[in-house]
């Protein structure tokens, strides 16, 4: 009964969460969907504080400066599109070298350490630039919309793969669940994914858009792959399962959202550039 009970808020909570997203996306205003957006911001800000044993103090200053740091472009109210796109291109730029050259080495050498600065800085590049990276594609909302899929299928895809054919762990130390097949999953799954939206939008890529396209989804996997080990890895080393349990049938928001905190700056930054 109880994992009936448990499946059932699961699905409850994911039509709740997708629904309000599509409402989001396509019906609100960018500035509101902005500030929506603080919201579960401010969850993820907290249930990241928690890894770290910090002391209400050093927690309230940490949830202030991501907050703070979110708000900005509302100062200038009549200039907020600007401010988000300007900001975001510089604060995505930071996020994605954080991604692709030092979240490797964190995970790689178990790196760990008391200092809150470190670890303030450390979750500011992990948290708000997927804030500006969201607003900023509120934009393009079939762009964001396909981003978000894109995200689910390489987790979804990762998830039953692996369990069905995974043979080699990917890093067992920080997940032992996740394989090296799952991980070949989740790619193969985004390119038939954009395979099958090209064909729906009836455009033929050239060889030269075939490759950039293959690189776009490796790297888009890769970095998902890397929030998702990233986010186990901190669990793992402040010795808990979940981030948190506010969402029923999910866990943490932490949790649900630890691959697209990597993939929103890097996928704002590749659409800025196309559309430009």
């Amino acid at each position: 009964m109880s994992k009936h009970k448990n499946l059932l808020a699961r699905v409850l909570t994911s039509i709740f969460l997708i629904g309000a997203l599509l409402v989001g996306m396509f019906m609100l205003p960018q500035w509101l969907w902005g500030l929506m957006l603080i919201l579960p911001i401010t969850m993820v800000a907290v249930e990241y504080s928690r890894l770290f044993g910090w002391d209400q103090k050093l927690r309230v200053g940490f949830l202030l400066t991501i907050v703070g740091l979110c708000l900005v472009p509302f100062l200038l109210f009549d200039q907020f599109n600007e401010l988000v796109s300007v900001i975001g291109m510089v604060i995505s730029w930071a996020a994605v070298l954080f991604w692709m050259l030092l979240v490797p080495f964190l995970i790689r050498y178990r790196f760990q350490t008391k200092n809150y600065i470190c670890n303030a800085v450390i979750g500011i590049l992990v948290i708000v630039p997927a804030w500006f990276g969201m607003v900023g594609l509120h934009t393009y909302p079939y762009a964001l919309l396909g981003v978000l899929v894109g995200v689910w299928l390489v987790d979804i895809a990762g998830y039953f793969i692996g369990r069905e054919f995974g043979k080699i762990k990917l890093l067992p130390s920080v997940s032992p669940g996740k394989t090296r097949e799952g991980v070949l999953g989740g790619f193969v799954s985004v390119c038939v994914y954009g395979l099958g939206l090209s064909l729906a939008l009836e455009h033929v890529f050239t060889m030269a858009q075939w490759i950039l396209f293959v690189i776009i989804v490796f790297a888009f996997t890769a970095i998902a792959v890397l929030g998702d080990l990233f986010e186990s890895f901190l669990k793992r080393s402040s010795g808990v399962k979940d981030s948190g349990s506010i969402l029923p049938g999910h866990g943490g928001m932490l949790d649900r959202v630890d691959s697209m905190t990597a993939l929103l700056p890097f996928s704002f930054l590749v659409i800025q550039m196309f559309v430009s």
